[in-house]
């Protein structure tokens, strides 16, 4: 039977759309509405399109996909309740369009709601590391992807429409033929992978002829995935690469 251990999954939610409130913005009545609600300092605030629309909208064309916590958000519940999750299979990255790198514990419970998710990360941008004592559910540190990728030593993979199509069950058995597979999906709503993060992948692929929610991805690489390490238990190689 094959050693699935050498067969951790890295998933990289790449360039997501979490920042703090920039300081260009922090006097918009509707940043320091929103500060004064949650009693915080705005610059404290995570931009949220929810809370933030008008504010970011002062941005013009560089507000275009920004304040959207809640794609990540969705995407790691996905991923940290999937069975390949469970199994200890998985291991879950953020890396922030303000180049951060948030590490999730693979065994976080983390909010449902995406409000309470965002006042995690506005503690996580004080603490560096929530909840400060005890068992840690999220840790972050300044990174670039190229800084992760490194650190991780590993064969990347991101998926992206400017790719070539390929089914991803062709994706996720090629990502099994590896030590330390790393998965790539954008966290932000639209727009391409920048030239520097894409540089950073051995090989890019779109799975569908449309854009895709990033969670919709998500679950779609992390099922697939599941599968082809199914497979590879029934049908064994004698090595990875």
């Amino acid at each position: 039977m094959t050693d699935r251990s050498a067969l951790v999954l890295t998933l990289i939610l790449a360039e997501s759309s979490i920042e703090l409130v920039p300081n260009e913005l922090v006097r918009h009545p509707a940043i320091l509405k929103w500060a004064q609600r949650k009693r915080k300092d705005p610059h404290s605030l995570i931009l949220d399109q929810t809370y933030h629309h008008s504010a970011i909208l002062r941005l013009g064309p560089r507000g275009a996909g920004r304040g959207r916590p809640d794609i990540a958000h969705l995407s790691l519940l996905l991923a940290l309740g999937s069975p390949l999750n469970l199994s200890g299979e998985l291991k879950c990255y953020v890396h922030t369009r303000d180049n951060n790198i948030i590490e999730v514990n693979s065994k976080a419970r983390l909010p449902r709601n995406t409000d309470r998710f965002t006042s995690l990360l506005e503690q996580l941008y004080q603490e560096r590391v929530v909840p400060p004592t005890g068992h840690w559910l999220l840790s972050i540190k300044p990174g670039s992807i190229g800084n992760l990728v490194d650190e991780i030593s590993a064969m990347v993979m991101a998926l992206t429409t400017t790719g070539p199509r390929k089914h991803m069950d062709e994706i996720a058995s090629r990502l099994t033929e590896h030590n330390k597979p790393v998965l790539m999906v954008g966290g932000f709503p639209k727009g391409h992978f920048s030239k520097d993060t894409l540089s950073k992948a051995k090989a890019f692929y779109s799975i569908h002829d449309q854009g895709l929610e990033a969670w919709t991805v998500v679950a779609r690489a992390i099922y697939d995935y599941e599968r082809a390490l199914e497979r590879r238990e029934t049908h064994p190689k004698t090595s990875l690469m």
